[in-house]
């Protein structure tokens, strides 16, 4: 096997190479208001499952979901093709597979197929009758993987280097014989996880890994036909993100810089979580022996935070060729978003106030499509929530 070393580190000299595009909030805010509403089928009274995702395909006449499983279902995941107003079109059961393959863990939706995703290979199936149209087995070795349109994969390596507080690097994998693996771009990882260790050697160590409350790691998405990996860096100044686009060749297509209202990080808010941790892991704590001021003063140690909040939380890349960008804003209790034309550097984003119970998961046409929850006892609904742009 070949390794080539060719690196794409992703800072913000770029800049120094070509003008960075600034992005700022606009003075009025699109909305939503409410249009379909889509239910689970037979046997899922309980709602969708907690994990549950979507994607929108057949340019915007497909919804396909996968379902995680509710309670009362179990935890054996399935896929289903919907409508946008709520038509059951298809509905396919672990047994429906072929090869009998594991649960499904993944989705993807296309103009004539949709992809479902494995452990250890993607599965294309065709709309109309749902008869497969294309299998691709995973190389052995990538964790996060897709197959490229034309050939070969683009993945993260299956080993997790963000518990070590390393750079998670992305690869292109060949499907031929003499697999080429190759190094396009490197994620900083750095302030993802949050490590607590109790205990010393005589009485013994305990080591627990959860996400870091106020992480600033890189972002991403994986795009299988456009053979592209996007990154969003947003560890910058105060309200400053910059998103990236890298094909695997490791040439980046896209890169933007947005300016974001910045958020700061109040003390209150940091002290709440160290709060919950403390409550969290009071009773490991006292089984090794340490009072509730030393296990404050160990996951005090192990917080991240940083000066103030990162501008972004989370990104979606849409079917309507957007980059939907979650900010730390909250006006009036909802959810603020920033949808750019994705490989446009100059137009102005677009603001959009979503419902704070609303999981954004894919966007079409004058529809944005997601999951809402409005407790967490509540059971899950799929929604689609017409655009309102603001008044002129």
């Amino acid at each position: 096997m070949e390794l080539k070393s060719t690196l794409v580190f992703l800072t913000f000299l770029v800049c120094a190479a070509s003008p960075c595009a600034t992005a700022t909030a606009g003075a009025q805010a699109w909305t939503t208001r409410p249009e379909y509403r889509i239910d689970p089928p037979e046997n899922s009274t309980g709602g969708f499952g907690r994990s549950s995702s979507l994607r929108v395909g057949r340019n915007g006449t497909r919804i396909v979901v996968w379902d995680a499983g509710a309670a009362d279902y179990g935890a054996v995941a399935r896929i289903l093709v919907v409508s946008p107003d709520g038509g059951l079109l298809l509905k396919m059961e672990p047994d429906d597979f072929p090869d009998d393959p594991d649960s499904p863990v993944g989705i993807g939706a296309g103009a004539s197929s949709f992809r479902v995703k494995f452990p250890d290979r993607s599965i294309e199936f065709f709309y109309d009758d749902g008869s497969p149209r294309e299998t691709v087995v995973f190389p052995k070795g990538i964790g996060r993987v897709l197959p490229v349109t034309g050939g070969g994969f683009i993945g993260l390596p299956g080993i997790p280097v963000a518990y070590s507080g390393g750079q998670v690097v992305l690869r292109l994998s060949d499907a031929s014989r003499e697999r080429v693996t190759d190094t396009i771009a490197v994620l900083d990882t750095r302030n993802s996880i949050l490590t607590i260790t109790l205990g010393d050697l005589r009485r013994g160590l305990m080591t627990s890994h959860y996400p870091q409350p106020f992480a600033d790691d890189d972002l991403s998405w994986m795009d299988a036909e456009a053979g592209s990996i996007g990154v969003v860096r947003r560890n910058g100044p105060p309200g400053v993100a910059e998103v990236f686009e890298i094909v695997a060749s490791g040439d980046t297509v896209w890169h933007r810089r947005l300016s974001l209202p910045a958020v700061s990080l109040s003390r209150e808010r940091v002290e709440r979580e160290i709060v919950k941790m403390v409550a969290r892991l009071r009773s490991q704590g006292e089984s090794h022996g340490l009072t509730p001021a030393q296990l404050r003063s160990v996951i005090e140690e192990a917080f991240h935070v940083p000066g103030h909040l990162p501008a972004v939380s989370a990104v979606v890349a849409t079917a309507s060729g957007e980059v939907w960008l979650k900010a730390h804003e909250v006006n009036e209790g909802m959810a603020v978003w920033y949808a750019i034309p994705r490989g446009d550097d100059e137009s102005a984003s677009r603001r959009v106030l979503l419902p704070a119970s609303f999981r954004l998961n894919d966007a079409f046409g004058d529809h944005v499509w997601g999951f809402s929850q409005r407790s967490p006892e509540s059971a899950k609904t799929l929604l689609g929530l017409r655009l309102v742009g603001p008044p002129r």
